[in-house]
């Protein structure tokens, strides 16, 4: 499946987001948890971390929310102590109770190897009808009912998870009431590598347990049933449910354990930027020659580009190329921040052209690099060519004279997309940012580069196999409703500096991911937000960027208001409760009241309501 984006709704007039004055007072409200407050270091010093379980418990979002009633807004988390614990906020006056529901037992440690050294965050999932499932990370879970609101609760079964007659260290991700079943989906280590040089392997796994309406006898434990497992070499950072199949996105596929000789791979979706495709072949990105002390890189641009829109700099390890388009281009325009080049040039001596060729449509825009180590035979002219879906491998064009040939070849493929309408544009219109922004060293790896996937909830059937890698900016804030009432399944990703939003099918055999609407310059702002630990979108009014903060300095939220096609949007930035004495932000949902959002921050030892911010 591809994420097409719309021309007609890029904003090439953006300038930027202007700063719109905000005040903690007025926006923030901070309660104090119970004592032991909870804290991202739940599991064993002892465990040995991949770095992909690194970013997942980085990543990882504390906060559970619950079905709202018309009054009470519920949320939940899992403490320090292992305490189950709820969050009722009054909607009208925004105050908060926080009350201690449960405690997970504790595990019991019969060896020095046991299991539980690698067990996972205990986490708790809401089924609705005043249900919660609890996984304390080991393969136990609990089946809970809460009173209305909740401010008891009582067990009403247990649960184990065992691969090979042994508990099954795991991480919940979503549970949901199905079919009178609860259906969850969880993940865990795969086989170890078998060498340093082998990656680690992760296990996708749908499992079945039964739902128990009266509370079970006194140690009575089921049994969870798996419907299928796969493997891949990531663990997902977003899943949804919904009529039927499991909603994943990670940064990888995960394929049948059958398939055992077939790694995850990464698929390229058959689609260039629109339903229609042109007639004419698309030529690489650049053409380039060497001799034994230079190279010559050409880029193809519109004849019509003024030079004062094109900013190059050549550094002695990079190279950044930034155009400010001032008119819709019918071909991919280079966009490279910090792209590093296969060897070193001299910076000094290295230089630019840029020549329109009379009436032509396609100019060239050409690099001149002098290498520093002359004699050096380039394989490539960057880097990481050739090294993954994004880094297409371009081969050295022997002849000089054959530079020009992409002219002709750009002119003819422009001829041919002239049939196609505005929906099966390329995207490529950037927001004309307002002078001093335009920085071309802005990192371009921001986003988390993730593919998203169908799953059938019962067979595992892949129902979408062919659905192209994207650079994820933002996904919904937990709690909210889409205008239908159903939870948004939607994505902001990344193009160019701009970031879409999408709104997703629920049967991808029927429908296709639409671009519903754009945050002009949303990657190359959230570039600058080095600590960042969530990004989620508020439907298509505003993203939220929140930092995780630490223990000099709290979390600062950034605020990116939708542009409404106009040159300036607004910005806003608050501090998120108190000084680094609250802890981190590990935990973020939301509800909606008249019209108005109100953001859930649970930070380690503090609540945070931030009200009146859009």
């Amino acid at each position: 499946m591809a994420f097409n984006v719309k021309r007609s709704l890029l904003n090439s007039k953006f300038d930027g987001y202007k700063l719109s004055p905000l005040t903690d007072a007025d926006c923030v409200n901070t309660t104090p948890l119970p004592a032991q407050g909870l804290s991202q270091s739940t599991v064993s010093a002892k465990s040995h971390l991949y770095f992909q379980e690194v970013q997942s418990r980085v990543r990882h979002n504390h906060l559970a929310v619950a079905g709202d009633s018309e009054a009470i807004a519920t949320f939940a988390y899992i403490g320090k102590e292992r305490e189950f614990t709820s969050i009722l906020i009054d909607k009208v006056s925004l105050q908060v109770q926080i009350h201690p529901l449960f405690e997970l037992p504790a595990t019991v440690q019969t060896a020095p190897d046991t299991s539980s050294l690698d067990s996972e965050y205990p986490v708790s999932v809401s089924l609705g009808n005043n249900r919660w499932i609890l996984s304390d990370g080991t393969g136990r879970f609990y089946l809970l009912e809460t009173a209305t609101p909740a401010t008891s609760a009582r067990q009403l079964a247990n649960y184990e998870v065992a691969s090979n007659n042994e508990l099954l260290p795991c991480r919940l991700h979503a549970a949901v009431e199905y079919e009178g079943t609860i259906l969850m989906l969880i993940s865990s280590r795969g086989a170890a590598p078998k060498g340093k040089k082998e990656a680690p392997t992760f296990d996708l796994a749908a499992v079945r347990i039964a739902l128990i309406l009266t509370p079970s006898e006194i140690g009575e434990t089921y049994q969870a049933e798996t419907l299928w497992r796969k493997h891949g070499t990531d663990i997902p950072s977003y899943v949804d449910f919904r009529a039927g199949n499991w909603f994943v996105c990670a940064g990888s596929t995960f394929e049948d354990h059958v398939q055992t000789n077939k790694p995850p791979t990464k698929v390229q979706a058959d689609v260039i930027g629109g339903e229609i495709q042109p007639t004419g072949q698309l030529p690489p990105p650049y053409s380039w020659t060497q001799t034994s002390d230079s190279l010559t890189v050409a880029f193809p641009l519109p004849s019509s580009t003024p030079k004062s829109h094109i900013s190059v700099r050549i550094g002695p390890k990079h190279v950044s190329i930034l155009i400010k388009e001032s008119e819709t281009s019918d071909f991919p325009i280079p966009r490279y921040a910090m792209k590093e080049l296969w060897d070193t040039v001299d910076q000094s001596t290295s230089t630019w052209t840029w020549d329109k060729e009379g009436e032509r449509t396609v100019g060239l825009l050409t690099l001149h690099l002098e290498k520093r180590n002359e004699g050096t035979k380039w394989s490539h002219v960057f880097a990481r060519e050739g090294t993954g879906p994004e880094e297409v491998e371009v081969p050295e064009t022997i002849d000089p004279s054959e530079l020009w040939k992409i002219r002709e070849t750009l002119e003819k493929y422009t001829s041919d997309i002239k049939a196609s309408n505005d929906e099966a544009g390329f995207g490529n219109e950037m927001p004309s940012l307002a002078t001093g922004e335009m920085d071309p060293t802005v990192d371009s790896e921001v986003g988390r580069k993730q593919t998203v996937s169908y799953f059938d909830a019962l067979t595992g059937e892949d129902l979408a196999p062919n659905t192209a890698y994207q650079e994820i900016l933002a996904f919904p804030l937990p709690g909210l409703s889409s205008p239908d009432g159903q939870a948004s399944r939607s994505l902001t990703v990344k193009n160019g500096i701009d970031g879409p939003v999408f709104d997703g099918p629920i049967v991808p055999s029927v429908d296709v991911w639409e671009h519903v609407s754009t945050f002009p310059a949303l990657a190359f702002v959230l570039a600058s937000k080095r600590d960042t630990r969530f990004a989620f979108h508020i439907g298509r009014r505003a993203v939220v960027a929140l930092e995780s903060g630490g223990r000099v300095a709290g979390p600062n939220m950034y605020i990116y208001h939708d542009a409404k096609g106009k040159s300036q949007a607004k910005q806003g930035v608050l501090r998120l409760g108190g000084d680094g004495q609250s802890g981190s932000l590990l935990g973020v949902g939301g509800f909606e009241q008249d019209g108005k959002v109100v953001l859930v921050c649970l930070r380690e030892r503090e609540l945070v309501l931030v009200h009146d911010f859009l």
